[in-house]
C-alpha cells in the first residue's frame, strides 16, 4: 500500500515540476480550461435564477373563480370546503358579489362614461368570485387545477391568465437545451484541447518511455504521470472557472443593485454556489483525465508499434 502511495505521490510531484519548468504554458491551458467551464456555468445561472424568479411571481398566478348569479351562502360554504381541501391551492379568498359592485362604483367614479352606464344597469350584474393562488407557476400544473375548479358544482367559469407563465417556460426549456449543447460542445473542444497537450508531452518523452518498456515498466505506470497532468489541468481551470464565475456574479451584482432597489426588490445572485462550483470542478477534472487518458493510450500503442 505505502508503495504504491509513493508512486502516486512521485507521479504527481513530477507533473507538478514539470508545470513550474512551462509555466506559461500551463497557465495558458489552464486558462482556456476556466473560461470554457466559465460560459457555461453562466448560462445555467441565467436559467436557474429565471426560474427562481417564478417564485416571487406567484401573486400573478391567480385563478378568478366565478360562481353561478343564483349561488346561496351553502353553496358559497361548500365550494369554500372544496377550495380549502385542494393541496394545489396557496391561498385563496373570496370577493362576493355587493363588495365587487362597491369596488366597481368607486373605480369608475372618475369616469363619467362607466358610472352612467353602472347607472343604467340599475342591478348588481356581478358573480361571487373566489380568488386563487396556486402553489406552483408551472403552465401544465396551473391548467389542470383549473379544470378541476371549473368542475366543482356551483361554479360558472374559471379564468387563468397564465401566457406569462407558459412562455416563461418556452423560454426556460429553450435555455436549459442551449445551455447542455454548450456544456457538450466546449467538453469536446476541451478534451481535444488536453488531449493533444499530453500528447505533446509523450512525443517530448518518447525515448525515456521507450528505456521504460526495456527495463519492464507497465502501461499503468507510463500512463500515470500523463493521466495526472490531465486531473491537474483540469483541477487548476476549474479553479479558475470558480474566480471567474465568483468575480463575474459579484459584478453583476453590483451593476442590478441600485435597479433592484427602485423596484423594491432584493434580487442577487448567490456568489457562494457550492453545489455549482463542486460541478465546475469535478466536470473540468473528468473532462482532463478522460482527454490525457484517450490520448496517452494512443500514443502508447504507437510507441510500442514502432
Amino acid at each position: 500500500m505505502i508503495t504504491w502511495l509513493n508512486h502516486h505521490l512521485q507521479a504527481i510531484k513530477l507533473v507538478l515540476s514539470r508545470m513550474r519548468t512551462n509555466l506559461l504554458s500551463t497557465f495558458m491551458i489552464c486558462l482556456v480550461v476556466g473560461v470554457a467551464m466559465c460560459l457555461p456555468s453562466l448560462f445555467y445561472l441565467a436559467v436557474d435564477n429565471l426560474s427562481k424568479l417564478t417564485d416571487h411571481m406567484k401573486s400573478e398566478t391567480e385563478i378568478s373563480l366565478f360562481l353561478k348569479l343564483d349561488a346561496t351562502a351553502a353553496n358559497i360554504a361548500e365550494i369554500d370546503a372544496v377550495l380549502a381541501k385542494n393541496t394545489a391551492i396557496h391561498q385563496y379568498h373570496l370577493v362576493t358579489r355587493d363588495e365587487a359592485w362597491q369596488q366597481l362604483q368607486a373605480k369608475s367614479k372618475d369616469n363619467s362614461n362607466i358610472s352612467s352606464a353602472i347607472e343604467q344597469l340599475g342591478k348588481n350584474p356581478l358573480p361571487d368570485a373566489f380568488y386563487i393562488q396556486a402553489k406552483s407557476a408551472d403552465p401544465d400544473t396551473l391548467e389542470t387545477l383549473r379544470n378541476t375548479l371549473q368542475s366543482i358544482p356551483g361554479v360558472e367559469q374559471a379564468i387563468l391568465n397564465a401566457d406569462w407563465a407558459k412562455r416563461l417556460a418556452t423560454l426556460l426549456g429553450i435555455g436549459k437545451k442551449l445551455t447542455f449543447f454548450i456544456t457538450a460542445l466546449l467538453a469536446i473542444v476541451l478534451l481535444v484541447i488536453i488531449g493533444n497537450t499530453v500528447r505533446m508531452q509523450i512525443l517530448t518523452q518518447k525515448d525515456e518511455i521507450e528505456v521504460s518498456y526495456l527495463i519492464g515498466a507497465t502501461n499503468s505506470f507510463i500512463r500515470m504521470p500523463f493521466l495526472y497532468a490531465g486531473i491537474l489541468y483540469g483541477l487548476f481551470g476549474g479553479l479558475l472557472s470558480v474566480l471567474m464565475v465568483g468575480g463575474i456574479i459579484q459584478t453583476f451584482n453590483y451593476s442590478v443593485m441600485e435597479i433592484s432597489r427602485l423596484y423594491g426588490s432584493d434580487f442577487s445572485l448567490e456568489i457562494v454556489n457550492a453545489e455549482l462550483y463542486l460541478v465546475i470542478i469535478g466536470m473540468a477534472v473528468a473532462i482532463g483525465w478522460i482527454g490525457s487518458y484517450l490520448a496517452v493510450t494512443r500514443a502508447i500503442s504507437a510507441i510500442k508499434i514502432s
